[in-house]
């Protein structure tokens, strides 16, 4: 077929796609309000797409992967590891038992069993390719698995790319359930964009339909949108983050993928694209062609087994979930949302906003997920402007009239201190005018308020509900070992504050917790071998310096992890190319950890640039924390090739900044052989 019909093609499915949604809106629901529209769907799939099987074509090259994805998706509990080869989905040697109790001694075991049977499959691969006739049992199995043509070659290549994935089935099903809720109004999202409604299914995959998903590297809600992707279709900050917010979310990725499909041209290539970057997709569309020969032979650093898999997992979970009875029985899908929508005409205090409409902080934070933590705790506002949802029997009018009188002028700011030689918490609570007991509190400091130098130290403001942090200890490293043991952190009890004045000179040094009383300790070193307290920040925030040049203030800063130029430009509110300028920065230069640069302080302060890249950091390690817990520190040790960038992506499989978090003192710029580095073991709450 010649690239004219088939853009001829392209734009007669869109158009079809188009009139079916005009016809769905012509229908007697139209004349409902769009809540009303939403309400009244029901939790099954009522929207087909005729047209879906041409969009999503499943080659036969590709069949043995999406054969193993439906297997993953509908058969395989999280107890079962299935070991198989990476290349080829259709060679499975074993399905293994793994402990899924949330511990560090079962992630070790776990471990422990997937590199045992990981070598077992090895020395038999590569006894297989040296030529030799299989004679056991399970040599003669293993032989058999590959085939009767199978080359000494097979056998080698095969020897190194063993691997184990665990059962999805009851996310999946948990995923279905979940669904009902939303996926309706997906469908109406994509018809609306011209688009297939099937790509609703992509959330299975991403998410399992998970409200409340959040990756290790930063990919949140659903639709696992990261911060850099995110920010170009949605608003993403302190207060707000809309990848969370599963109607703001799914048209941004309707958005995203209606962009992949207009450069791609198909929709395999556009959604792998959604997986592997629009770039990425593009070099290797160039490079290869057609989506099979970029799966069968295309090579490059990123393009690897996630990426090469992201379409046959997105078959798989179509299929399994458009037939949930053949794999499932019957599923209880949860009710349709319904809601209305107003705009916000000033900064609203959540707790007044329940207040006056009788809701609870618990309602009002499931139809608005889209809000952050900090806005229910009281250390912000819901912003001016937010497209807040309330119930649908709530009238505008009567909204808008108890609300007037809650809006506030301005947003609460976020304070933070750098704790510095000869800072106590007793000292820093008088600085900033706060009760020690709530500095405790906000930064989950232990019994004896101990502080540590570089520590970023939240100031609480007015009006905020503080509630009990996990308190830091301190556990010291073994020197020898790999698997460090260390204490379990207990969740401290929420203690009534004390009916006490305002803390003064005379007891800021004393007054702890209340009924407890003792003197101080000053700042310590921030050493590798101190517990890390998840409740702070340790990055160096501050602008180090500023100087005139030209009747001009240039600020100087040091990159932290995740910081990116783009960031500068946006808490600064200037051009990208600006500060691009003023570093003699090339175009497409990257910038590293630890670098000095100058930011041009013209349009914000230095306490305001400074507010908001604390939020930024503060936004992403509340966001993993929520997500993720620590079971202990393990240690390892720099080899031949590494970079800093391989061994979080790869080795570790951590973000970057946590890396950093558990060893302040290492130049990860100068990696040295042998060279210990501490890193957490993380599991998912």
């Amino acid at each position: 077929m010649t690239g004219f019909c088939q853009r001829v093609l392209q734009l007669n499915f869109q158009s079809i796609r188009i009139i079916l949604f005009l016809l769905f809106l012509c229908t007697p629901l139209c004349f409902a309000t769009p809540t009303t529209l939403f309400a009244a769907t029901s939790t099954k799939a009522q929207i087909a797409d005729p047209l879906a099987d041409l969009d999503f074509p499943s080659y036969p090259s590709i069949k043995p992967n999406v054969d193993f994805w439906i297997k993953i998706f509908a058969h395989t509990s999280k107890s079962q590891g299935v070991i198989h080869d990476n290349k080829n989905l259709g060679i499975i040697y074993e399905v293994v038992r793994l402990d899924v109790s949330n511990t560090a001694r079962a992630n070790r075991k776990n471990k422990k069993i997937k590199k045992t049977v990981a070598k077992k499959y090895k020395n038999i691969l590569i006894k297989l390719s040296q030529g030799k006739k299989p004679i056991s049992k399970e040599e003669k199995r293993i032989a058999k698995l590959f085939g009767s043509k199978a080359k000494p070659s097979d056998f080698k290549n095969a020897a190194f790319n063993i691997r184990c994935q665990t059962g999805l089935k009851q996310q999946f099903m948990d995923g279905l359930a979940r669904s009902g809720a939303v996926i309706d109004k997906f469908k109406r999202t994509f018809l609306s964009h011209g688009l297939p409604v099937d790509l609703v299914y992509l959330p299975y995959v991403e998410s399992s339909y998970n409200f409340k998903a959040y990756s290790k590297f930063g990919a949140a809600g659903i639709w696992q949108f990261t911060r850099s992707t995110g920010r170009r279709y949605m608003k993403i900050n302190y207060v707000v983050d809309e990848r969370r917010d599963p109607f703001i979310s799914t048209d941004a990725a309707a958005r995203l993928l209606k962009k992949n499909y207009a450069e791609l041209k198909e929709w395999p290539l556009a959604i792998t694209a959604y997986n592997h970057g629009l770039a990425g997709m593009r070099r290797a569309k160039n490079a290869k062609g057609s989506y099979e020969k970029i799966v069968k032979s295309y090579k490059s650093r990123s393009f690897k087994f996630a990426s090469k898999n992201f379409y046959s997992e997105f078959l798989a979970a179509r299929i399994v979930a458009k037939n949930p009875e053949k794999y499932f029985g019957k599923i209880k899908y949860q009710k349709p949302y319904s809601f209305k929508e107003i705009r916000t005409k000033g900064y609203l205090p959540v707790n007044d906003l329940a207040k006056a409409l009788n809701l609870s902080l618990e309602e009002i934070q499931v139809l608005n997920p889209g809000l952050r933590k900090p806005v229910f705790n009281g250390q912000k506002y819901i912003p001016k402007g937010y497209r807040l949802k309330v119930p649908k029997n709530l009238t505008a009018p009567k909204i808008n009239k108890k609300l007037t009188a809650l809006y506030r002028d301005k947003q609460k700011p976020s304070r933070f201190h750098r704790v510095q030689k000869g800072d106590t918490a007793g000292s820093i609570s008088r600085i900033h005018s706060v009760r020690l007991y709530d500095l405790i509190l906000a930064n989950g400091l232990n019994r004896r308020a101990t502080i540590y130098i570089g520590q970023n130290l939240r100031i609480p403001v007015k009006d905020e509900i503080i509630l009990a942090q996990k308190m830091s200890t301190t556990t010291k490293s073994k020197k020898t070992s790999k698997k460090i043991k260390v204490r379990k952190k207990k969740q401290v009890k929420s203690v009534p504050k004390p009916k006490e004045a305002p803390v003064n000179d005379a007891i800021a040094e004393t007054i702890i917790a209340p009924g407890i009383t003792e003197q101080l300790p000053l700042a310590k070193p921030l050493k590798s071998e101190t517990t890390i307290n998840p409740n702070i920040v340790t990055s160096n925030l501050k602008v180090l310096k500023t100087i005139q040049k030209d009747n001009a203030t240039i600020g100087i800063i040091k990159v932290e992890a995740e910081e990116t130029l783009g960031h500068y430009a946006d808490w600064l509110g200037v051009p990208t190319q600006e500060i691009r300028a003023l570093n003699k920065f090339k175009f497409g230069r990257a910038i590293s950890i630890d670098q000095k640069i100058r930011i041009p302080m013209r349009k914000k302060t230095v306490t305001e640039f400074e507010e908001l890249r604390y939020e930024f950091h503060k936004e992403i390690e509340e966001d993993f924390f929520e997500s993720f817990s620590i079971l202990g520190i393990d240690t390892y040790e720099v080899k031949t090739g590494d970079n800093i960038w391989n061994l979080s992506l790869n080795e570790l499989e951590i973000p970057f900044w946590l890396i950093k978090k558990y060893n302040p003192q290492i130049n990860f710029n100068l990696l040295k052989l042998s060279q210990k580095i501490k890193y957490p073991i993380i599991s998912k709450l």
